[in-house]
């Protein structure tokens, strides 16, 4: 009875050593996964010279980057500069599980320079008249230089200056790139004397908050930078102003500080505004914030649009959880807004050596200039729909002589420098023509002094007769055209068009 167990026993670890045999080399044979691999790469906007890659590999072990210029990285997601402009066999090689095939992507990384691009934005100070604010925007740019139009410089990319006295002053930033690059230079009118205003109205913003106790909205309004905003869901919290029916906001500076050891919660996060009573769904975006702040302190933006809002609002980043500590809102309440014209997209042709043009958000100024034929034009071309609009302003006359002259009609024409441009083949006598005329050569008033578009009385403004008096102009079907504003011919120019608007009224 022993001697039977014992073969039994042996019995069974024969039969189960053949299943193994036999398991090994049936249909269920081990065959290695190959590793999948793709990458993608973006070149920075501060150096041309600078990749930086990521992969997205799957089934892999290891894996090796060739950046084509002798140099290798190991890394999923590596930044790489190169020393040289020129073209470059970039490998990326994935390793998988032994006995698999290793994944190999390659494509041409082509490395050259850039001509930089710029613009800058400006704001006034929150309590001094004479500091402006300049935020420049800038890509492939290297270094910079400002001229502030009163002697002073600066090599910051985004500097503050303090101005010695008010007025408007002609600003020039150039932006210098890499070696073999052209700078780009950029020049605005820059006014100063403002004190910026902080805006408040009645309090919008998201219910509740985490705890439903503490991290209410109040908490971005009150002053204090320990208090901060803490809302029950990552995503959706906002707070900011509205602004009461009949009211809109040109903001230009915001403020704002993140809660105290959360500052990469705010970044990705967007200063809203809207005109619409659905102002969650329907809004522009005046600002993202995209890198993250100091703690303990307001973080100041200068916000370039000059479109005016009912509604203003900080939108919570991703995942943010609303958490900022203050957020503060500056600008101008009610302002001027001139319409479909935009003052900053101002043209000129220029016939008159020497005549100085200077531009505000209000104003347009004519200065200077040789007594000699003919006069010089700013233009800029706007489309309207069919409707109704209202040119309005008001001309002030700084200076005057025996030929001061100032015209400003609608043109399907743009003037051409060098060459006499008057009201007459190119304006668009279906719709007036001429429309405002001042000259001291038919009864103009001889007098300084402002004078209204409609004005009739003793020449005026309205001296041809062609301008509508309630400056109303009614298009059947829309429209693309030129306003040509033309300063007067042998004269010294000394004269403002103040609050050009030109708006649809219906």
């Amino acid at each position: 009875m022993k001697n039977f167990k014992r073969y039994m026993s042996r019995l069974s670890a024969v039969a189960l050593l053949l299943s193994l045999i036999v398991g090994c080399n049936d249909d269920d044979t081990f065959e290695p996964i190959n590793p999948k691999a793709e990458f993608t790469y973006e070149i920075s906007a501060d150096n041309p010279f600078e990749v930086s890659f990521v992969s997205t590999i799957t089934d892999r072990d290891s894996l090796r980057w060739n950046f084509g210029d002798g140099e290798t990285s190991t890394l999923a997601h590596p930044s790489h500069i190169y020393a040289e402009v020129g073209a470059y066999d970039l490998t990326l090689t994935a390793y998988g599980e032994p006995g698999s095939v290793p994944t190999v992507i390659d494509t041409i990384i082509n490395i050259q320079v850039f001509d930089p691009e710029a613009d800058f934005s400006y704001s006034a100070s929150t309590d001094n008249q004479l500091e402006i604010k300049f935020t420049a925007s800038t890509s492939f740019a290297k270094s910079y230089a400002w001229d502030f139009g009163d002697g002073g410089t600066s090599g910051v990319k985004s500097p503050t200056h303090i101005f010695d006295e008010v007025g408007t002053y002609t600003v020039t930033l150039t932006a210098t790139g890499f070696e073999g690059s052209t700078p780009t230079v950029v020049t605005k009118s820059v006014t100063v004397g403002e004190v910026l205003d902080k805006l408040s109205g009645t309090v919008i913003g998201h219910e509740g908050s985490w705890d439903g106790v503490n991290g209410l909205i109040g908490a971005a309004l009150d002053g204090d930078l320990s208090t901060f905003v803490d809302a029950a869901s990552g995503d959706e919290g906002f707070v900011g102003y509205d602004f009461g029916e009949g009211n809109k906001a040109r903001i230009k500076l915001i403020r704002y500080a993140p809660r105290n050891g959360y500052t990469g919660r705010v970044v990705g996060a967007e200063i809203r505004a809207s005109n619409d009573a659905d102002y969650m769904n329907n809004y522009d975006v005046l600002y993202t914030i995209s890198e993250e702040p100091a703690e303990g302190t307001l973080t100041e933006a200068a916000i370039s649009l000059t479109k005016s809002y009912r509604y203003v609002y900080y939108y919570s980043a991703p995942g943010g959880y609303c958490n900022v500590a203050e957020v503060e809102f500056y600008g101008e309440l009610n302002p001027f807004e001139a319409g479909l014209i935009d003052m900053s997209n101002w043209s000129e042709a220029v016939n008159v050596a020497g005549i100085s043009v200077a531009i505000t958000p209000s104003t347009i100024s004519f200065s200077g200039g040789d007594d000699s034929w003919p006069g010089t034009a700013i233009y800029q071309q706007v489309t309207v729909e069919a409707g109704t609009y209202k040119l309005d302003g008001s001309l002030i006359i700084d200076e005057i002589n025996t030929n001061t002259w100032c015209e400003m009609f609608f043109s399907s024409d743009a003037p051409q420098s060098g060459v006499d441009y008057s009201s007459d083949g190119g304006s668009m006598a279906e719709n007036g023509g001429l429309q405002v005329a001042y000259s001291t050569w038919n009864g103009s008033p001889q007098t300084v002094g402002t004078y209204d578009f409609s004005s009739t009385d003793e020449g005026g403004m309205n001296t041809a007769g062609n301008y509508p008096t309630d400056g109303i102009y009614t298009f059947s079907e829309p429209a693309t055209f030129y306003i040509v504003i033309k300063s007067g011919a042998a004269q010294a120019y000394n004269f403002t068009l103040n609050k050009l608007a030109f708006s649809k009224v219906n």
